[in-house]
């Protein structure tokens, strides 16, 4: 598992969301949520107070803000000390280790690859096309940071086509959201701004900075979670089809999976593997990784 005592800034996104890693801008992660009906993101930020010996938790409060969700948000590292710079690694890492088997449930429970990466070989293996970046508001540029999984699922999926034709594939267990640690010395801070992807500030009075001074720590949060349940067929992984291009008709959803057990005679068989049965389908809202991808700007 991760160490997370030495984090100055937690941020945890959960529910509907693409994600990337571009390399082409020093590795910053850019995190898009996604629109819909349902869905309305809201963010926080929490500022928690440290014991100055134990570095225990005391009490946390809220912070206020003035940031727009209709507008992209920047989340940067403003160093205190220009010569502290050229000791700090820039841009965002992920978070693996060696063993990991998502149908067997073998690997850290933080570990980067719980989150789906839809351009990876159990989806598409392939770079897909960012059709409808409108679709995506706001979307989060983070500059620094380790990314890993915050949480990830008691259940067990399945790939299937939505158009409910061809073999279920199972995947496993999958990545609720992603967070990620920023570290940075102490005089330095964090700034939280509206702003374009040039960085410039769409509106300079809706930023809020967090200095780090030893006895605190700050955790932003946004989730986009539905705020009423869909009853439709399918599940809010079809969602990504209003921002992806994908290569034919292939369109994909999650099933629930469950083992039959020895005795059992499943009703809705894997090809392959039988110990395990096709069962309904789960009200989840997932984020998504897009591997191969450098920027969700088209």
């Amino acid at each position: 598992m991760l160490d997370h005592s030495k984090a100055n800034v937690t941020i945890a996104i959960g529910g509907l969301a693409l994600a990337c890693i571009n390399g082409q801008k020093r590795n910053r992660c850019e995190v898009g949520i996604l629109r819909c009906d349902r869905h309305k993101p809201i963010l926080d930020i929490q500022r928690i107070e440290l014991h100055p010996k134990s570095r225990k938790p005391l009490h946390s409060s809220l912070v206020p803000h003035s940031l727009n969700l209709d507008e992209d948000i920047v989340i940067d590292v403003e160093y205190g000390d220009v010569a502290e710079v050229s000791h700090c690694k820039r841009g965002v890492s992920t978070y693996t280790r060696r063993d990991f088997d998502r149908l067997d449930d073998t690997g850290d429970a933080e570990d980067f690859r719980w989150i789906a990466d839809l351009e990876g070989p159990e989806f598409y293996d392939r770079r897909l096309k960012i059709k409808r970046r409108s679709e995506l508001k706001p979307v989060i540029f983070i500059s620094d940071g380790t990314l890993y999984t915050s949480q990830k699922t008691d259940e067990v999926f399945a790939r299937v086509l939505a158009s409910d034709e061809g073999p279920a594939v199972p995947l496993g267990k999958l990545g609720y959201g992603l967070s990620a640690d920023i570290t940075y010395p102490e005089g330095s801070r964090v700034v939280l701004k509206n702003g374009s992807d040039s960085g410039s500030p769409a509106n300079k009075a809706c930023s809020t900075r967090l200095l780090v001074d030893g006895c605190s720590k700050y955790v932003i949060t946004i989730e986009n979670y539905c705020e009423s349940p869909d009853e439709s067929d399918g599940t809010d992984f079809r969602l990504f089809y209003d921002v992806l291009q994908v290569p034919g008709k292939r369109r994909f959803d999650l099933r629930r999976i469950v083992e039959t057990g020895p005795c059992a005679e499943p009703e809705e068989a894997l090809d392959d593997r039988e110990d395990f049965s096709l069962d309904g389908s789960p009200q989840i809202c997932l984020a998504g990784f897009l591997g191969g991808t450098q920027t969700l700007n088209p």
